[in-house]
C-alpha cells in the first residue's frame, strides 16, 4: 500500500467518491470534472504546467511524462492542443472518461477489484470493492483535518488542502453533506487561496454543468 503522503491527488479524490457500504462510486454528477481538476492541479504543482494569464502553458521539457494515467492523458491533450486554452476548458475536456481511466488504473494496481455486471440483466454496472480501505480512511481524515481551524490554512499540506477544496467544490456527497459544505465554505476559500487557478476553473465548470442540466446552457 502507498504511504498516504505518496497517494496522488487524483487517487485521493477518486477514493473519496467511493461509498464502502454500497461498494460503488457515489461521488455525484461532477466527479469527472473533479478528477480532471485534480489531474491539472497535480500537473501544475509538479511543474508540468504553468499559468499564463489565466491560460494553461506547458512548462515541462519535451518528452516528459507525468505519473498517473489521467495525469498523462490530460497532459497529452494540452501538449497536442493547437492553441492556448483556459483551465476551465481542460477541466471540462473529456471529463466523461476520467472516472473509467482512474478506475482501470486502480484496478490494475490492485487498489480496487472491479466486476462488470448488469442491473436487471440489462443496464451495465461496475461493482467496485476497495481492497485497501485504509487509503480512503486516511484521505477522509486528511479532509477533516484540513477543515479544522486549528492551524493556518497556509500550513495545511498542499495535497491535503487541494483534496479538500476540490471535493467541496464538486459537491461530493460522500465526503460532506450540504450543510457541512455550507459550514465549511469560509475555510475552503482560505485553503483555495494558495492553490492557483484550478479551484476557480472547477467552480466555473460545475456551474456550467448545472446550467446545462437545468436547461440554461443552451
Amino acid at each position: 500500500m502507498e504511504a498516504q503522503d505518496d497517494v496522488s491527488l487524483v487517487h485521493r479524490v477518486f477514493l473519496l467518491a467511493y461509498r464502502p457500504e454500497r461498494q460503488r462510486l457515489a461521488g455525484g454528477q461532477h466527479m469527472g470534472l473533479a478528477l480532471n481538476a485534480a489531474a491539472l492541479q497535480g500537473l501544475l504543482d509538479a511543474g508540468f504546467l504553468a499559468d499564463e494569464g489565466g491560460r494553461v502553458r506547458v512548462a515541462a521539457s519535451r518528452g516528459a511524462v507525468p505519473d498517473g494515467a489521467l495525469e498523462a492523458d490530460v497532459f497529452a491533450r494540452v501538449v497536442a492542443s493547437d492553441r492556448s486554452r483556459s483551465w476551465r476548458h481542460w477541466v471540462k475536456k473529456s471529463a466523461a472518461f476520467a472516472v473509467g481511466t482512474v478506475r482501470t488504473e486502480l484496478a490494475r494496481s490492485r487498489v480496487l477489484r472491479v466486476e462488470k455486471t448488469r442491473v436487471l440483466l440489462v443496464f451495465p454496472y461496475h461493482s467496485v470493492a476497495l481492497r485497501q480501505p485504509r487509503m480512503r480512511t486516511a484521505a477522509l481524515a486528511g479532509v477533516r483535518d484540513a477543515l479544522r481551524a486549528t492551524q493556518p490554512a497556509s500550513r495545511v499540506p498542499r495535497r491535503q488542502a487541494a483534496t479538500t477544496v476540490l471535493v467541496h467544490i464538486a459537491e461530493m456527497n460522500t465526503v460532506m453533506s450540504g450543510g457541512e459544505r455550507r459550514a465549511a465554505r469560509g475555510r475552503v476559500d482560505e485553503l483555495a487561496a494558495g492553490l492557483g487557478p484550478v479551484p476557480d476553473a472547477l467552480r466555473k465548470a460545475v456551474r456550467d454543468a448545472k446550467a446545462t442540466s437545468s436547461g440554461g446552457g443552451g
